[in-house]
């Protein structure tokens, strides 16, 4: 899963490997793997809401329900 953020100043980040996130009133929270030569490291960033124009989560959270629905 991947998660696109958009900052007010204009610059897109894409978070690849995302496997949780969650959005509060204030802040967004994405916790990504990130693999670096034969080891797998799990970060997690705290992005107050407040610097952020959008994101989006692709897929969606409904998409991702259905694919577990239908047993993919």
């Amino acid at each position: 899963m991947k998660v696109l953020v958009r900052w007010w100043d204009g610059y897109a980040q894409v978070f690849e490997n995302v496997e949780e996130w969650r959005a509060g009133a204030y802040l967004l929270w994405i916790r990504h793997k990130k693999t670096e030569g034969h080891d797998d490291i799990h970060r997690e960033r705290h992005i107050p809401l407040i610097q952020v124009r959008w994101f989006s989560p692709n897929p969606t959270d409904r998409e991702l329900l259905e694919i577990k629905m239908r047993g993919e």
